[in-house]
């Protein structure tokens, strides 16, 4: 266990600030690999990043959410979305760990508390009740991101109910020697570099220790609060953690922004458009792509907030309070993509070079914002029916 003082977290922001134009170097062989390369993942590791929503109690800093969001804005800010990507999955699943069985914690921390996990969430595989846990058999899991640098997986399944209701979702605790990954199965055009590869299990058991129902938390029911009391792990499971995966959309945005300004200073358009610095659709397209990212961060700044006081004051959030970060975090990524899209359009031919970091901050905004978390027509739906007072019960809140 670390015995390091704990950084504020300013100085954390700092130091991902400082590391940002190492990241931006390595950021076309991060593409061309195909995953974190492992330098990155030595800095972020020696940095403390990962342990910045980890138990104290196991070596982390227990800091709120948004530091975590600052911290990998600033990585996403390099123009790689792929390593601000990693960097986020891989330090809120430590965030998920701390509602996990006591003795799940212990099993992945307790030799080595700079242990990290993939969680692939959709479930997959055939599972059996047995004595003292169940055994999963055949059961293939995508977009493990960041899976070459875990030694655990967190794999989602669904078990039966033995009265004949409707199945319980459980993340169950599996070690790297009970699952495989498929090296060949990740080969996108956009977060190119994160490794979000499947995996697969032919068959491993699991005990009971290492099960957590996704099912009960949604209820406010999280067995690691017996030993992990602090205000961090009093905020809601899911709606608290999707902000972190918007963050890195953020950082790219900002990239894609001060690519673009930089270049129109001194970029003279073909056909005699003279320069683009002079011309009033380019400098709106500059300053309207610069709100809406603004806006982003400000929406999510809010609900981390939001969060964070009801949580240091003991009071239990509402349904409202739920859904509202579900929406305005796909909202925010809605934003984050208009803005983007509006910079390429305006950026010419020569942004489309593979290095060019314009593109490569348009692709991966994009691709944050096809994941489900962010998908604006249901998060928009379940807020509306929240505030319309309809009697709705979601996984999600």
């Amino acid at each position: 266990m670390s015995n390091s003082p704990i950084p504020s977290a300013e100085e954390l922001v700092g130091r991902a600030r400082d590391l940002a134009p190492v990241i931006a170097k390595r950021a076309l062989d991060c593409e061309r690999l195909g995953r974190l390369p492992d330098a990155s993942f030595a800095e972020f590791r020696d940095a403390g990043f990962f342990r910045i929503l980890q138990p104290k109690r196991f070596g982390g800093y227990e800091h709120d959410m948004y530091t975590l969001l600052e911290v990998t804005r600033e990585i996403g800010r390099s123009g790689c979305c792929s390593s601000a990507w990693v960097l986020a999955i891989l330090a809120i699943h430590n965030f998920y760990l701390g509602y996990f069985p006591p003795q799940a914690q212990q099993d992945i921390w307790g030799e080595d508390d700079n242990t990290q996990t993939c969680t692939p969430f959709v479930p997959s595989g055939t599972v059996t009740q047995v004595a003292g846990g169940i055994e999963i058999r055949d059961g293939r899991w995508p977009f493990a991101s960041g899976c070459d640098h875990a030694r655990f997986a967190l794999v989602g399944v669904l078990v039966p109910d033995a009265a004949g209701g409707p199945p319980e979702y459980f993340q169950c605790v599996v070690p790297q020697g009970d699952y495989r990954i498929h090296h060949d199965s990740w080969d996108v055009v956009a977060l190119k570099g994160t490794g979000s590869k499947d995996i697969s299990i032919e068959h491993c058991f699991v005990p009971t220790h290492r099960m957590f129902s996704l099912t009960k938390v949604s209820q406010d029911i999280a067995p690691g609060r017996e030993i992990n009391s602090g205000p961090l792990y009093r905020q809601p499971f899911f709606p608290a953690s999707v902000c972190s995966l918007i963050a890195p959309a953020w950082g790219a945005a900002q990239a894609a922004l001060d690519g673009f300004e930089e270049r129109m200073k001194s970029r003279m358009m073909v056909f005699g458009g003279g320069k683009q610095g002079e011309k009033s659709t380019a400098l709106l397209r500059l300053v309207e792509a610069s709100a809406e990212i603004d806006a982003a961060g400000l929406l999510l700044k809010r609900n981390c907030d939001a969060f964070k006081e009801l949580a240091v004051a003991g009071q239990p959030t509402t349904k409202s309070l739920r859904a509202r970060p579900l929406f305005e975090g796909a909202y925010a990524t809605t934003l984050l993509t208009r803005a983007v899209e509006r910079l390429i359009v305006a950026s010419g031919g020569s942004a489309l070079h593979e290095g060019n970091v314009i593109q490569r901050c348009w692709r991966d905004v994009h691709a944050v914002n096809s994941h489900a978390g962010m998908n604006l027509d249901n998060m928009g739906e379940l807020y509306g029916q929240i505030r319309l007072g309809q009697d709705i019960e979601h996984g999600l809140i």
